[in-house]
């Protein structure tokens, strides 16, 4: 089984099922939110926009909380921008895999039990 063929099955996973989609349109829609509130709108404060998303893609995302402080000071705003909306992607896809998966599973019969009539 080469890579593509793994990434492949992982998608479809992550796709196949209304569970999964439902999720991934809600994270969508909140970095959506996330990105054109940091785009468009000008805040006297700090806005909270950028948690949602991190907080719908947990527990993989709150893996940012263990990199030592100043790890991604040096980086400009737009790297850092880059860098967690591809950390919401790949914990929203590995999140979506996750539910296809257990969906998966409780579509199949339990072992032992005989098929309805």
């Amino acid at each position: 089984m080469n890579i593509s063929r793994r990434s492949r099955t992982a998608l479809i996973r992550a796709t196949d099922n209304w569970l999964s989609r439902v999720y991934l349109a809600a994270v969508t829609a909140a970095t959506g939110y996330f990105l054109f509130d940091a785009l468009f709108v000008d805040h006297p404060d700090a806005s909270m926009a950028a948690v949602v998303p991190w907080l719908l893609t947990a527990p993989l995302s709150l893996l940012y909380t263990l990199l030592p402080d100043g790890t991604l000071s040096g980086t400009s705003t737009g790297l850092f921008t880059a860098l967690y909306l591809a950390g919401i992607a790949f914990a929203a896809l590995a999140n979506a895999a996750f539910m296809g998966h257990v969906v998966r599973r409780l579509r199949q019969p339990f072992p032992g039990t005989a098929p309805c009539a």
